[in-house]
């Protein structure tokens, strides 16, 4: 557990300067493997490192995307050495070329890796939505209680465990059409308010929402734009949002189960049509959920 810890405590510090002597970025990325070389914004990257190819003992790995540092995080299945790391394209990436830094000390000094992909633009388009003009345009009271409620959540996010809390791959939260896509436009009542940071699901009446993974409830209360919300910590930088619920049969604090009932479709909040809206976002920023399944489903085998 060692080298583990060493790796999440070094995560939030800042890099040592590494010299040109130590540096050594045009060897092969021998044991460093990323799960895509073009990447679209809002997607989320990962990051699978097998240490003992990087010349053992390893130790102090930090993992750096635009000078943020990203947690390792052992990895599930695989030997004792092989460890993960998750990096979020935040949507409003400009397209290009970029790259991830991984570096790490060992008895030879400290090494860096620059590790190349390119981040595209995504096909996204637009929502025209007809809502109440109360929530496109709050008055004070109902925009001081979002601001607080958007505090709120934002320490939340901030203070998620760092142990893995899920221990099976990441499933739907319901089975239904999909009617708003990761990444549209939301034009309310004429007016662009936002991107969509999730995905929408078609729920006529009221029907069951389960959860997409175990982990831990850390929200479950009515919110301005949401409605009735429910929020997951899942670990390892993992949330899992559930919103516009008219019916929330769990509580904070209360451990859930992969596929347990979280509650009932409804149209609460800023909505123009009963639904749910479903999100995830890994170290704070939001990626789309459904290509969140594709990426983390080979660390870990099915569900059975």
């Amino acid at each position: 557990m060692g080298l583990v810890v060493t790796a999440l405590l070094f995560s939030c510090g800042p890099s040592k300067p590494i010299s040109a002597a130590q540096s050594n970025q045009s060897t092969p990325l021998s044991g460093i493997t990323l799960s895509a070389k073009d990447v679209t914004n809002g997607s989320l990257l990962l990051l699978q490192i097998e240490s003992h190819k990087l010349d053992p003992p390893v130790r102090d790995m930090r993992l750096t995307f635009q000078q943020r540092h990203y947690p390792l995080y052992p990895h599930p299945v695989a030997p004792t050495d092989n460890y993960f790391g998750l990096i979020p394209i935040p949507f409003r990436t400009a397209p290009g070329p970029a790259t991830l830094v991984l570096s790490w000390t060992n008895t030879a000094g400290t090494h860096r890796r620059a590790i190349p992909f390119r981040i595209v633009a995504g096909t996204y388009k637009t929502d025209e939505l007809k809502v109440a003009s109360s929530r496109v345009n709050p008055n004070k009271k109902n925009t001081e209680r979002a601001q607080k409620e958007a505090r709120k959540i934002k320490r939340i996010y901030a203070e998620g465990s760092v142990d893995r809390l899920w221990q099976s791959d990441f499933q739907l939260p319901m089975s239904s059409d999909i009617t708003s896509p990761f990444g549209n436009k939301r034009v309310f009542n004429g007016k662009l308010k936002s991107f969509h940071n999730g995905v929408d699901f078609r729920a006529r009446t009221p029907s069951p929402v389960f959860a997409a993974n175990s982990g831990i409830v850390k929200l479950a209360e009515n919110l301005f734009y949401s409605g009735n919300a429910v929020v997951i910590d899942h670990g390892t930088g993992i949330f899992s949002i559930y919103a516009h619920l008219s019916r929330i049969d769990v509580t904070p604090g209360q451990h859930i189960e992969k596929g347990q009932r979280l509650g009932l479709t409804g149209a609460t909040g800023r909505v123009s049509g009963p639904h749910l809206h479903w999100g995830v976002k890994v170290n704070g920023i939001a990626v789309n959920p459904m290509q969140l399944i594709k990426v983390l489903s080979p660390l870990l085998p099915p569900s059975r």
